[in-house]
Order: C-alpha cells, then structure tokens, then sequence
C-alpha cells in the first residue's frame, strides 16, 4: 500500500511523512538522534518546555531546547498560557535554530492542565486564538499546534481550535485520538480526526496508539490525515518511523537483524553518556531505555533485573551485550517482530507515569 510519502509545512518540507511525537523525558537530544539515524523520520520534535522557565532564562529549560546543528527539520514546543511569554519563548526557539515552532495544547498532565496549559487552553478557544496571533507575528518561521480531541467527550472541539489555528497562521495541526480526560485509557479514535482534516486546508498529522505499520495505515485510513506522529511506538520499535515509511513508499518494511539490534542500543548508550552530566544521570536514562526495548521480548526481565543492581555504565553494556549474545545462540531473531505485533500494549516500567506528559 502506497501512502503519502511528503508534507509541506510552510516552506519546510517534511519528508518522508512522520514525525517523531514529543515526550518528556525522551524526546531529549540522544533520542531525536538516534532516531535521525534510524531512518524514516521526517520531523523531530523536542520535549515541551515551559515558555515562563525560557523567558526566566532556567538552565535546564534551555537545554532542553537545544537541538543539533545539523537535526532538521525540527520543531521546538512549547507551552503556557500567557500570549506575550508565549511569543517570546517562540522568538527564543527561532534563535535556537528551530526550523518550526510548536504550541502544546495537548498534554493532559494535571502538573500541566493545572496551570491551564497544555489541553487545558482546548476549553479557552478565545485564550488559544490569542496565543496563536501572538506567536505567528514573532517569528519567521512556521507555527504548528499539536493539541487532543478536546477536553471531554461533551466537549470535542478540535475541528474548531483547528480552524481558528488556521485563521491565526497555523501552517499544520497534530492530533491525539483522544481526549484530555481520557489520558492515556481507551483507545485512540483515529476516525474522529477526520473532522479536523475536512475543516481545515493545512496538512494534519494523526497521533496516538500508532504502535506497528499496520496501525499506522489504519490511523491514516480512518483520519484521512496527510501524516503520521508517532510516541511510544518508537520507544518499543525505534526503527518503527523508517518501516512506517517503507510502507508508504510501496517498499517491504526494513526488519533489522540482531546484531543491528544490539548496535542500536549500544549506540543509544553512547549517547547517553556523551550528553549525560553524571555518571549517575547516564545509569538512570540507560535502566529507563532498556525497560522500554526489552519488555515483552525474550529473557528480558532477567536483564532488567541484572541491570537493575548496576550503578556504573560498564556493566550495563555488559549485561545489555550478554542478552543480545543469549539471543543469538539461541536462535531467537524474530521474538521482537512477534512481540511488537501480538502486543501493541504492553508498556514498559514507568511507561505510564513518564507519557502521562507526553504532549
């Protein structure tokens, strides 16, 4: 099946056609890249920031912001409620060498909607329109808007934040099948974006639940949307953007061998530890990523429990390389294929705490 294969943002050009969703606490540097070099994805896009810590200059806020000289196109996102801080936290994201800017109106966090933030502003539509006017007129670049269905099943409105976003100079609209108060329970509906797609000219991106390429061809089917964002999908199956884009482009989706595997997550390591503070912040960041690629797969709760013991990077590479050579001679080359196909929800530890801010 052929899909679409390109979207133009603007003037940014966004091939093939998916995007990297932001997460907080995973869409860092390290992942973007390592995604970047996976292949397959067309728009990366950085974890919210709060617009109020750009403005007061907070050190972490900024690096999270940061992005790689040659990471493009990518998209900064940020979130808060106040149009003139909102406008300049854009104007920061421009100097930063963002290539879009992106405006949260779609995480459920109640550590975000509790400042009205994030999904909260889809029940403040005349908040949301000024927030959009105030950022369009300060950058040069393109201005994009990732927002959910709406705050509550009485209240689905993102066909109506669309078009307004539209109106304001919106030149492309992400959205999450689901509601604010759904969360993260239930399942995405794909078929309720469509309405999004039909009231608006910009291209749409759907989002949510898009954990396999099929998913990824029924979430298009059923929207009618012009791309794919895809999360946590990329957390289980990082390579899950290029099979994705195989796919659309009427070629067999790459499945990668396991020593391709094992390169992966020791190139992901290596990230890791480069853009780490501490050691200590690199062992944290290497236990959360292993619980994500090994859950479900064969023998991996034994290595997460090895791991699970280890304070130092060595030993976790060496532990990580010791299930990969378990593996191998054993036999085992499609148990991730299998895992991936016959369980779309199996989460990893902490997965649910970590994506409940995920925009």
């Amino acid at each position: 099946m052929h899909g679409p294969t390109e979207i133009l943002v603007g003037g940014v050009r966004v091939a093939p056609a998916t995007a990297l969703a932001p997460m907080e606490g995973i869409t860092d540097r390290p992942f973007r890249r390592l995604i970047r070099e996976l292949g397959g994805c067309g728009l990366t896009v950085t974890e919210f920031v709060s617009s109020d810590q750009l403005g007061q200059r907070n050190r972490r806020a900024w690096q999270m912001a940061e992005i790689d000289p040659d990471e493009r196109p990518v998209s900064i996102q940020i979130y808060g409620r106040d149009p003139g801080q909102m406008a300049r936290a854009a104007g920061f994201c421009e100097q930063l060498g963002a290539h879009l800017v992106d405006l949260n109106l779609g995480c459920p966090s109640k550590a975000v909607t509790g400042g009205c933030s994030g999904s909260a502003l889809m029940r403040e539509p005349a908040l949301a329109q000024a927030i959009f006017t105030a950022v369009r007129a300060a950058v040069g670049v393109p201005m994009t808007v990732k927002m959910r269905l709406g705050w509550d099943d009485d209240r689905r409105n993102a066909a109506e934040v669309a078009r307004i976003a539209e109106g304001c100079g919106a030149a492309m609209v992400a959205v999450h099948g689901r509601t604010r108060m759904q969360m993260y329970r239930g399942a995405a509906d794909w078929s309720a974006v469509r309405a999004v797609k039909q009231a608006v000219g910009i291209p749409v991106l759907v989002n949510g639940d898009i954990l396999t390429v099929d998913d990824a061809l029924r979430a298009l089917a059923a929207s009618g949307a012009d791309g794919v964002m895809i999360g946590r999908g990329a957390l289980r199956d990082p390579w899950i953007l290029r099979r994705v884009a195989d796919r659309l482009a009427g070629r067999a989706p790459y499945e990668p061998p396991l020593a391709d595997r094992c390169a992966h997550l020791m190139r992901y390591f290596e990230l890791i530890a480069a853009d780490a503070r501490t050691e200590h912040n690199a062992v944290g960041r290497m236990k959360k990523v292993t619980g994500y690629f090994t859950r479900g797969l064969p023998y991996g709760g034994a290595l997460r429990e090895a791991i699970y013991h280890s304070y130092a990077i060595a030993p976790i590479e060496a532990a990580a390389r010791a299930w990969f050579a378990r593996l191998e001679a054993e036999g085992i080359e499609d148990g991730f294929a299998r895992v991936h196909e016959e369980q779309p929800e199996a989460h990893a530890p902490g997965d649910g705490r970590n994506l409940e801010r995920a925009s």
